[in-house]
């Protein structure tokens, strides 16, 4: 008697629901709600870096309430500091420019966004600073802003123009600048340096290549290799004198194997012959297989640089 009952209840509740269904009116259909009008836009990528490939940007809409529109209108492009053509958002950097950094803009009504980009072309690269205007940077230069600036040698009367990093006057003295792109690898560095004194401060000052650095240490007068200052887990140091107002070549290389890398590292007098050995040799084991060329610094009294190579 209760699996009849049941069944009956079963049966009634599947009966009304499929009237209840059937008695509801389907509302008619809607036309689409055209897309809300921007009033704010942004570019992307909004940092790019090509080695002289064509980059593509893209305008990105919000409306009033913050949600993605493509209702954008007329899209304006421009160009600052960059040399190439520039379509539809579609960069093409001129090949004939070299390395140069910029920004590129687009504009829509009263509405404006601007992304960064970097071109860094094929090794081999020469720098003597001559083409560089006073008191400036090489815009490409990641970390040198502020720190770095382009003047008069000292020790040249014929106004040539070197790499002057000063002390500074807020934060830290010691800088890593790098010119390049993060997945460099296989190439070598050299620069000429020179070091001053005042008083008793004294500066470092060196080369990086595939993160590591090759630093001449003015105070303990040491020549050293390392991976991380904070962490000496590979470094390696010797006795190695130099002088103040003197300038000295810098040269530097990583050879990266299957489980260990060789970190090269030679200084000398310039105007001498290259010595053919390397100054010194470090090995790591748990090797940085890439990464940017620069230059370092720490500057409690003036550093000059000059003549930068990478090949």
């Amino acid at each position: 008697m209760m699996k009849v009952v049941y069944r009956l209840a079963v049966l009634l509740i599947a009966v009304l629901f499929f009237v209840g269904c059937a008695s509801k009116e389907v509302p008619p259909s809607q036309p689409m709600r055209a897309a809300e009008p921007a009033v704010a836009i942004l570019l992307a990528p909004a940092e790019s870096v090509t080695a002289g490939e064509a980059v593509q940007l893209r305008v990105i809409g919000f409306d009033a309430n913050g949600k993605r529109t493509e209702n954008v209108g007329d899209v304006a492009w421009m160009l600052a500091g960059l040399t190439g053509s520039l379509q539809n958002g579609l960069f093409i950097p001129d090949e004939s420019a070299g390395a140069q950094a910029g920004t590129v803009s687009a504009q829509a009504e009263e509405m404006k966004a601007t992304a960064r980009l970097r071109v860094i072309p094929a090794l081999p690269w020469e720098e003597d600073f001559e083409a560089i205007e006073l008191e400036k940077i090489p815009s490409h230069w990641i970390g040198a802003t502020g720190k770095f600036f382009v003047r008069e040698s000292p020790t040249s009367s014929a106004g040539n123009k070197v790499l002057v990093k000063t002390p500074v006057q807020r934060g830290l003295n010691r800088s890593n600048v790098y010119i390049g792109l993060p997945t460099m690898k296989a190439y070598t560095i050299q620069i000429e340096l020179m070091g001053t004194k005042t008083k008793r401060r004294l500066p470092d000052m060196g080369l990086i290549a595939n993160r590591y650095t090759l630093d001449m240490q003015g105070r303990h007068q040491r020549l050293q290799i390392r991976s991380w200052a904070s962490d000496l887990r590979m470094a390696k140091t010797i006795d190695f004198p130099w002088e103040t107002g003197v300038w000295y070549t810098m040269k530097m290389q990583v050879e990266v194997g299957d489980d260990t890398a060789i970190i090269r590292g030679k200084v000398w007098r310039t105007g001498e012959p290259e010595p053919e050995d390397w100054t010194l040799t470090a090995e790591d084991p748990r090797p940085n297989r890439e990464g940017s060329p620069g230059i370092y610094g720490y500057s409690p009294t003036e550093i000059y640089y000059d003549n930068l190579k990478v090949w």
